[in-house]
């Protein structure tokens, strides 16, 4: 299975660590991120305001496969 990043960036930079997960394909690493920012936003760790906050996914060679934005919606 391909390996994904995970980065949470704030204002387009990465703050805190990267979580690397194995997904099938890019569409599980997107239903995956989605996920993760449901959890942030539920859990409101975050301290700013989440319009500047996105979900980075990149491959295992750091090639960004898209940036998901907190206030989408979905």
């Amino acid at each position: 299975m391909p390996l994904f990043h995970f980065e949470l960036c704030r204002n387009g930079r990465t703050i805190g660590q990267t979580e690397t997960r194995d997904c099938p394909d890019c569409g599980m690493a997107f239903r995956a991120a989605r996920d993760m920012i449901r959890t942030l936003r539920e859990d409101d760790t975050l301290s700013e305001d989440p319009r500047e906050h996105t979900l980075r996914v990149s491959y295992v060679d750091h090639s960004t496969l898209f940036d998901l934005p907190f206030n989408l919606g979905i």
